[in-house]
């Protein structure tokens, strides 16, 4: 197939109205563009060793004639780093002047003449937009953060603290910090499907938790309560890349999202004996999977031929649920008991008429009195991501 293109382009050649400078394309791949200039339209491209002929010479392009789909031909513009001069334009002859009437004109004596095959010209190396795009592969390594809402995760933290609050009939002193903010780290491989299209196939790391304490003052007692939350992902993507600019891509693609959530809650409190303290606390961790999208925007910034620095910005969409996990339960007693089941998102009274979120792992749906509004807990994964990467295309 490849001999048969290549013989309908040498054909079409010969037949177009060509100025005489006959060309042999020497690169994988030459672009005739509507200008000489390396960011002007494309009209077509040529594989290597298509024959064209060239009108003139600008600069370092050649103005050639190619033919449009609907017949007729255009005045296109290739490189001359992307093709190779087989038989130059020939000179121009001078004007003959007219004999003497009466000379007899000199018979020379025949000269054998030695047909020399002519020198090419030596090649310049490609230019820097043509070298970029015969560009194959690129690999894109990533560092950046990661902004969610999480959810359940914050509310079950926050909620306990005011839970105990209420129960203690004391004023909390400090602020619980939710887990939002992440860094994150990965890589992506791009491949070209079409010139300014490409597949790209990515993994990433990204973490976060925070971690807090306030302290209960008044009431029954002078306790201390300690919450971290913490949200570990791995999502998979397979993202499409359209580039309307050289320097600009437009990134949309799905998702697949491995993701593992941990939570800690301990209440401690001075004892009787000025030495003891008593205490309790749970730890908990789950995992789950599923599918979510993205959407974004980048910018590249070539640092030398096939490296660039690329800025991207995203929207990362993806909601969690069916947690499965364990609950290890420790007291100062030294009381233990563990628990393994789905990670649950609860509302539950302290005495009173208000109601407080609440998650934990449990075996079965919690039916406790003053347990209302049971559901599954879910984690809202939604948000911006901002990276910074490398790529170097191959």
């Amino acid at each position: 197939m490849v001999t048969l293109s290549l013989f309908f382009i040498i054909v079409s050649a010969a037949a177009m109205p060509g100025g005489g400078i006959k060309l042999r394309v020497s690169a994988e791949q030459a672009n005739i563009r509507e200008k000489p200039d390396i960011v002007s339209v494309i009209l077509q491209q040529l594989p290597e060793g298509a024959v064209l002929e060239a009108e003139r010479k600008e600069g370092e392009w050649y103005a050639v004639l190619v033919e449009k789909e609907g017949g007729g031909f255009l005045l296109g513009y290739v490189h001359e780093s992307l093709v190779m001069v087989i038989e130059p334009l020939p000179p121009v002859p001078s004007p003959q002047r007219e004999p003497p009437e009466k000379q007899e004109p000199a018979v020379a004596e025949p000269v054998e003449v030695k047909e020399e095959p002519l020198p090419l010209p030596p090649q310049a190396p490609p230019a820097p937009e043509e070298m970029g795009k015969r560009e194959k592969i690129g690999l894109v390594f990533w560092i950046g953060g990661r902004r969610a809402e999480v959810g359940d995760l914050n509310d079950g933290a926050g909620g306990l603290a005011r839970y105990y609050e209420a129960r203690l009939s004391a004023v909390a002193d400090g602020e619980i910090k939710e887990v939002h903010f992440g860094y994150l780290f990965g890589a992506e491989v791009r491949v070209p499907v079409a010139p300014g299209f490409y597949l790209s196939f990515g993994a990433e790391r990204a973490s976060a938790e925070a971690s807090s304490s306030i302290l209960y003052r008044g009431g029954s007692s002078n306790a201390t309560y300690t919450t971290k939350p913490a949200v570990k992902l791995t999502p998979i993507s397979l993202a499409v890349l359209i580039y309307p600019l050289r320097f600009i891509y437009a990134k949309a693609g799905l998702d697949f999202t491995f993701a593992r959530c941990n939570y800690f809650y301990r209440l401690s409190s001075p004892g009787q004996d000025a030495q003891a303290e008593l205490w309790q606390e749970w730890k908990g961790e789950a995992t789950s999977s599923g599918f979510g999208y993205q959407f974004g925007l980048g910018v590249e910034w070539p640092i030398a031929s096939f490296v660039s620095l690329i800025t991207e910005v995203a929207y990362r969409y993806s909601r969690l649920g069916g947690f499965e996990g364990e609950d290890f339960y420790q007291e100062s007693s030294e009381y233990q008991a563990r628990e393994e089941g789905t990670l649950y998102r609860i509302k539950a009274s302290a005495g009173g008429p208000e109601t407080y979120p609440l998650v934990f792992v449990r075996t079965k749906e919690p039916t406790d009195a003053g347990v209302v509004d049971v559901r599954k807990a879910q984690l809202d994964l939604s948000g911006y991501t901002l990276k910074l990467g490398l790529s170097v295309r191959f």
